[in-house]
């Protein structure tokens, strides 16, 4: 059953050849669009007795269900929900469309942040979601191994969803 609800918007968006972080990040905030009824039909199996939990449920989940796999940097794309969840593997990007779809369908807050981990380079080379509960930022990087830990950077864009 499940199959059949998400199989609809199985789509893949490919990034210009010589992307560009804005062009990167259009792509991801329209997948995570495109990702509403999908992570609409997901979300109550997070509903947890706090946000803060609930937060912590969707990190698991898609920590365990996407395991990270670097994409080649000349095929960059951003994905939809179910196409994610049928690919199984995921970079950076799918995760936070992930993480974001579904903190959205939530009712949980949340924005994308952008780093560079260059010291002289401020181009983003990473992305991940921060969710704000409470007015507390809580960070969803799946890419790392702990809930709400930060990666070190230089530079930082957070984009609001």
């Amino acid at each position: 059953m499940l199959n059949e609800i998400l199989r609809p918007q199985n789509k893949t968006y490919f990034i210009s050849r010589n992307q560009t972080s804005g062009e990167i990040a259009s792509a991801i905030v329209k997948a995570i669009r495109d990702s509403k009824a999908s992570a609409e039909f997901l979300a109550p199996n997070f509903k947890n007795k706090n946000k803060l939990n609930t937060a912590k449920l969707i990190y698991i989940f898609c920590k365990n269900a996407i395991p990270y796999k670097k994409e080649p940097g000349e095929y960059q794309t951003a994905k939809t929900l179910p196409r994610i969840l049928q690919d199984k593997n995921g970079d950076c990007k799918h995760l936070s469309i992930a993480v974001a779809s579904l903190l959205r369908a939530s009712g949980i807050p949340c924005k994308l942040r952008l780093v560079s981990q260059r010291m002289f380079d401020t181009t983003p080379n990473h992305i991940y979601c921060i969710a704000v509960i409470n007015g507390e930022e809580i960070v969803l990087d799946c890419v790392l191994k702990q809930f709400d830990t930060e990666c070190n950077y230089y530079t930082n864009y957070d984009i609001a969803i």
